[in-house]
């Protein structure tokens, strides 16, 4: 019987000439073993992946970025003006929000509709905690507290004179008319450094006409196209109204509350 010295030497020698018999094949065939090479670069890739999935976070907001439209000089012309879409866009900055459309029929990015200037900050006027940085509006004087310095500073801007400038367009374009779907949408366009809150705050101006100051609001109706013909135009119970039937009065129904959101523009 062999001993496990022997066994050892054995297989060492058996290996040898197996390395020896794979080189004398590689010299005669002219062919490279890649074995090794094949494990090299599985091994790396290995490695690279672990290494981008362990720093890259992914995350997904669900939103609706705004298809390219014709321009306003390519739209047909038998289109009654109610239903042309004026795609309206806000766009907010650090310092101020721009209201402009890219029909430019309400404006333009070169020469905008409104610029509304950045406020919220202590002493300024306000009707809610909403329109202040420290989001405490002083019911007494109706001017915004001092923020927290500890508190992180949301920027603020005048909301008013944004809900004012877009319930006067819903106004003077479609009062008395039976407004079309696609004209409700607006294009929401924020710097990547707005808070959430700011956002918020932006969109509530876009959809319906703020209450007066110091009173509650129960909203507005929205428009749908999914009542039935047998259903009165105007539904109180569910705030609803069919465009077709109703006839558009901007003090009761929405404003541009179809928002569709843009992480830039061309």
């Amino acid at each position: 019987m062999l001993s496990a010295h022997q066994v050892r030497n054995k297989q060492r020698a058996a290996v040898r000439r197996r390395e020896d018999d794979v080189e004398e094949d590689e010299i005669t065939s002219g062919e490279l073993n890649l074995v090794p090479y094949l494990d090299i670069v599985t091994n790396l890739m290995l490695f690279l992946l672990a290494s981008v999935t362990a720093i890259v976070i992914l995350g997904q907001i669900n939103t609706t970025l705004p298809d390219k439209g014709q321009s306003a000089s390519t739209a047909d012309p038998q289109t009654k003006p109610e239903d042309v879409p004026l795609k309206m866009v806000v766009s907010i900055t650090k310092d101020k929000i721009i209201l402009w459309s890219i029909s430019g029929l309400e404006g333009t990015l070169k020469d905008p509709k409104i610029t509304v200037a950045r406020t919220g900050r202590q002493g300024e006027k306000c009707d809610g905690g909403y329109m202040c940085e420290s989001n405490v509006c002083e019911t007494q004087t109706r001017t915004c507290t001092a923020p927290d310095p500890k508190a992180t500073i949301v920027p603020v801007f005048d909301y008013r004179t944004l809900n004012d400038a877009l319930f006067k367009i819903a106004r003077d374009r479609y009062l008395g008319k039976h407004r079309s779907l696609a004209t409700y949408q607006a294009i929401l366009m924020a710097d990547g450094s707005i808070p959430y809150g700011t956002i918020i705050s932006v969109m509530n101006a876009m959809r319906c006409k703020l209450p007066a100051v110091g009173t509650g609001t129960n909203g507005c109706y929205l428009p749908s196209a999914e009542l039935k013909p047998t259903d009165k135009p105007i539904v109180d119970a569910d705030m609803v109204y069919d465009t077709a039937r109703a006839e558009y009065n901007p003090d009761k129904f929405a404003l541009f509350h179809d928002i569709l959101f843009s992480t830039g523009f061309e």
